[in-house]
């Protein structure tokens, strides 16, 4: 009798345990895990665009080891002129029209033998908050602009991180490509801070495409940071004072910050030598911030700032490769000619993404 009571015990036991095992992790990535669908869209509370919409994130299933976080861009709003060309909002179906644009384009393209990120599992983190993923402003203005702003990028990015944490901690990820066009690409830099401290035992390479924050009166002046910070409301990180200087000039000293701090990340920077979308957006700091002509920074202002952030800045720190070439054009993964046919210095990009990731250093140049 005791003999029998025992192995009920320990079988009883035994089913408690194995029932625990399987309710012990849930997310709504495993449902996706096994089935045919290319992308999904998971509206995530809590996360809000600048007109107080609703939005959330987007998922293409991949090998769950290695994750692409692919932020968005899309300008930004911070007068009358700018907001206009921003976003305000997005949902799943503003993803589905992205993706019918460029869910098949250069690296994109998980059917392309020749594209790095091929087998990743992705992530889109959309923009529609006006702040380059930066703000921290539930109640914001901006100048000429009647309605309220919810600058609240860097939150939305903080909360979509703690939505796929769990999923990619249980299946022990092994490698993150963090990377960003334009707006974006600034916020490659605001944010990244929040997938190493998440994830600090994957290998992360970090990319920007097209987001140039430069160490240079002419074409990033302290006004124009200092304005910057002031309407977004810029997290700061406490430590950046330390390492880097004052806080009035946190947003250059990115480049110093993330390479004394996670020397074994892996980091790129690409842009075209005359980028004239970037080249509006920095116009309204050209002169004191009293605005450049056309609202366009001098060309030679922009080529000559980006030509010493790579000789002066760059290069030095060993952590960093570059990837620049001729024209006025503002980013490059979406586009195939670029990132597949465009030979630079005798190497494509796709090559450059590559050996980026696999911890080499190059500064590639037209």
């Amino acid at each position: 009798m005791k003999k029998s009571f025992l192995i009920f015990l320990v079988a009883t036991l035994l089913i408690s345990c194995s029932r625990e095992s399987v309710v012990q992790f849930s997310h709504p990535f495993l449902t996706v895990e096994n089935n045919s669908q290319s992308e999904n869209w998971y509206d995530i509370s809590g996360m809000i665009c600048r007109d107080g919409s609703p939005t959330g994130i987007g998922y293409r299933v991949g090998n769950p080891k290695k994750l692409a976080i692919y932020i968005n861009g899309g300008g930004a709003c911070f007068n009358q002129e700018t907001c206009g060309g921003n976003p305000k909002s997005f949902n799943g179906t503003d993803m589905q029209d992205l993706y019918t644009q460029y869910g098949s384009s250069g690296i994109f393209d998980a059917s392309n033998p020749k594209n790095p990120l091929k087998d990743f599992s992705f992530v889109f983190v959309p923009y529609c908050t006006g702040d380059v993923h930066s703000g921290t402003k539930e109640v914001g203005f901006a100048l000429g602009v009647p309605d309220t702003q919810r600058y609240v990028g860097a939150f939305n990015f903080i909360k979509a991180m703690n939505f796929i944490q769990p999923y990619f901690d249980n299946k022990k990820i092994e490698e993150i490509v963090l990377f960003g066009l334009s707006a974006g690409g600034y916020g490659v830099y605001i944010n990244f801070l929040e997938v190493v401290k998440r994830f600090p035992n994957a290998k992360i390479t970090v990319i920007n495409d097209s987001g140039p924050l430069f160490y240079d009166d002419q074409a990033f002046p302290l006004c124009l940071q200092l304005g910057f910070s002031a309407v977004f409301g810029l997290p700061i990180p406490d430590d950046l004072v330390d390492c880097c200087g004052t806080p009035d000039i946190a947003l250059s000293n990115v480049y110093e910050y993330s390479s004394k701090k996670y020397p074994n990340a892996n980091y790129g920077f690409m842009s075209s030598y005359n980028d004239a979308t970037s080249r509006f957006f920095l116009s309204f700091g050209y002169n004191n911030c009293t605005g450049a002509p056309g609202n366009q920074l001098p060309a030679d202002v922009f080529k000559n700032a980006l030509i010493n952030l790579r000789e002066d800045i760059l290069k030095p720190k060993t952590t960093w490769s570059t990837f620049f070439i001729n024209g006025d054009s503002h980013t490059m993964f979406v586009s195939d000619d670029i990132v597949y046919n465009r030979n630079v210095g005798g190497m494509y990009l796709y090559e450059w993404v590559d050996k980026l990731m696999k911890g080499q250093r190059m500064h590639v140049t037209e």
